[in-house]
């Protein structure tokens, strides 16, 4: 069964992300920070982390550094701010992250349907991903 840790700081989105993956049969754990996402990463050793970027104690592209040297792990940036060219976006891959989506901005939206589809299509895309040779070069860059 693939594992999935999902890291969101707002307990609504961790919730809606994680029964969306359960109902899919994923394997799922939850964080609220990027410094429990690194902790949970380590004692869970999933096969996929969905990463917000704007969190409270260390933020999702630091957690992304700290995960890809400690531990390498598929990383998908799952935020309001990763858009395609934005900055955060760019900077997370650059670390290490092997894919992004936009989630929906607010707490309640119209969008959290279509996010379910592109969730559980990124999620499987990226759970099969070879990220051992990326993550020393990218880590350290």
């Amino acid at each position: 069964m693939t594992s999935v840790l999902v890291v969101d700081d707002s307990q609504f989105m961790r919730t809606v992300i994680g029964n969306v993956l359960a109902e899919h049969g994923y394997d799922v754990h939850r964080a609220s920070d990027g410094r429990r996402a690194v902790e949970a990463v380590r004692k869970h050793d999933p096969d996929v982390v969905t990463m917000d970027v704007q969190m409270p104690e260390m933020d999702g592209i630091e957690a992304v550094s700290e995960i890809m040297a400690t531990n390498p792990t598929r990383i998908i940036m799952l935020s309001a701010h990763t858009r395609e060219g934005a900055e955060e976006t760019l900077e997370a891959l650059s670390r290490g992250a092997v894919d992004f989506l936009a989630k929906p901005s607010g707490e309640v939206s119209t969008d959290i349907a279509g996010l379910k589809d592109r969730l559980v299509e990124t999620v499987d895309a990226v759970a099969d991903a070879d990220v051992s040779s990326l993550a020393p070069s990218r880590a350290a860059a």
